[in-house]
């Protein structure tokens, strides 16, 4: 009786409205308006053709099984993996999917609210029109002051963890859902905004050659691992987002239209972004390969620079990252929250401040590593300055993620029976549902295990 009034009580999405809402926003998050741009900065053009291939035949395949996996166990990730292998007579050890997935999130929030930290110090400089008709040599150095000025990160960074978690302490409906029906519309206006003020005062031509050129030579291992390894994070693949999301899941819904429109407005979303990015960068000779600092030290001077509407421009640009910020994280603290919520069994207001404050000293580790922790190592050729920061975001992206995903598709693949697929999915296009096994079964399996290789015997 006690198990069922359990699930009876568990939380839900009031409409799939809401769920693709949250779907989409947990994935055009910082992965698409942050990383994606400068990844693709500095590979060129050919990141984005690999990148979008392994969307098609990866990604999208493991969104799918993740959103089923949720909907079969019904529970927090790592108890809804548990659920579905006694249902299914399997070994209690495919639990470590769950496990993964929860670390995962947990390890990148860690660090993406050191960014999100320094979101929120430039939404404020750029409101208060510190971009305004300043010099591009002060504009410019304003990031590295920043990032030695650990008491305005650990400010903004408390600011943050405390958005977030205000949000996430609510039951979903009335938090996690509501939120995002306000802030995935607005950050849709925002970008489109952009998208009309940057096509007057950017180079758009410019921008689209650089984002479309492919060259053949480019492709390396380095290149195909980050591209892969975007995809799922961009998608929130491998850490237990789809998962728990899923589980909020009633019904027959159907999980290959829902993972088709997120993966749809995410690769848009992704693309639209850069342009925007790199239409500025170009229009004023800004270089766009500055890595992590891409859009905190180039385009602040281009807005330094721009005669009309500089305030106006700056402004949306950062309330736009901001609105990405915050759904990127209400996604990546839910596993953390309901598993919290279910192994003590405390309300989850009481998990969410919980998770919050564990959140908030982990964070810490990536906040110094720009000053006291800083230390630095070699990835693939090239120097990490950053300590814990680049650590944590390797760890948790190169090699937590493609692990969990790899799991995912052996699991889906290889152990759960042919008719329990085909019934938990409920699609009725047997040639879809054929492709879509074929890849979970071969094609993931051996593209992830590929990357994992190269992460683990590589990178020196």
């Amino acid at each position: 009786m006690a198990q069922a009034t359990f699930e009876r009580s568990r939380p839900s999405w009031g409409t799939y409205g809401g769920f693709i809402l949250a779907a989409i926003g947990s994935s055009v998050g910082l992965g698409n308006v942050w990383k994606f741009p400068y990844e693709m900065g500095i590979h060129g053009g050919t990141f984005l053709y690999v990148y979008l291939v392994c969307v098609l035949i990866v990604a999208f395949p493991l969104m799918v099984s993740e959103l089923m996996l949720g909907r079969m166990g019904q529970a927090n990730p790592v108890l809804g993996l548990i659920n579905i292998a006694r249902k299914e007579r399997l070994s209690s050890l495919w639990q470590l999917i769950g496990w993964l997935g929860v670390l995962g999130s947990f390890m990148v929030f860690s660090y993406c609210s050191i960014v999100a930290s320094w979101i929120l110090f430039y939404t404020m400089k750029s409101i208060s029109g510190a971009f305004t008709a300043v010099p591009a040599e002060i504009v410019q150095n304003q990031f590295g002051a920043l990032l030695r000025n650990t008491d305005q990160m650990l400010l903004w960074h408390t600011v943050f963890i405390l958005m977030v978690v205000l949000v996430s302490s609510q039951a979903v409906r009335s938090g996690l859902e509501r939120a995002v029906r306000w802030l995935m519309p607005s950050f849709f206006v925002l970008l489109i905004i952009l998208a009309f003020y940057t096509r007057q005062l950017g180079d758009h031509r410019a921008a689209l050659e650089f984002m479309f050129e492919f060259d053949w030579r480019a492709i390396n291992a380095e290149l195909v691992v980050t591209a892969l390894t975007q995809a799922l994070f961009s998608l929130s693949i491998g850490i237990g987002i789809l998962i728990m999301y899923g589980s909020y899941l009633s019904g027959k819904r159907p999980l290959f239209a829902g993972a088709g429109t997120i993966m749809v407005f995410d690769s848009l979303i992704a693309v639209l972004m850069s342009l925007v990015i790199f239409s500025v960068a170009f229009a004023y000779g800004l270089a766009p390969n500055s890595g992590a600092g891409l859009i905190f030290e180039t385009l602040p001077v281009a807005f330094s620079q721009m005669t009309e509407n500089s305030l106006l421009v700056s402004s949306l640009f950062f309330i736009l990252l901001l609105f990405a910020a915050l759904t990127s994280g209400f996604a990546l603290l839910e596993p953390s929250i309901a598993l919290l919520t279910r192994r003590l069994n405390i309300q989850r207001r009481t998990a969410a401040w919980l998770v919050g404050a564990v959140a908030w000293c982990s964070g810490l580790l990536s906040l110094y590593s720009f000053s006291t922790l800083k230390f630095a190592f070699y990835y693939f050729g090239a120097e990490k300055k950053y300590g814990y920061f680049d650590l944590f975001s390797i760890l948790s992206i190169h090699f937590i993620l493609p692990l969990t995903a790899l799991l995912t598709a052996i699991l889906v693949g290889w152990r759960l029976q042919r008719s329990v697929l085909f019934s938990s999915l409920a699609e009725p296009r047997l040639a879809v549902f054929n492709v879509w096994r074929f890849c979970n079964r071969y094609v993931v399996p051996v593209l992830i295990s590929l990357i994992l290789i190269a992460v683990v015997f590589l990178p020196a």
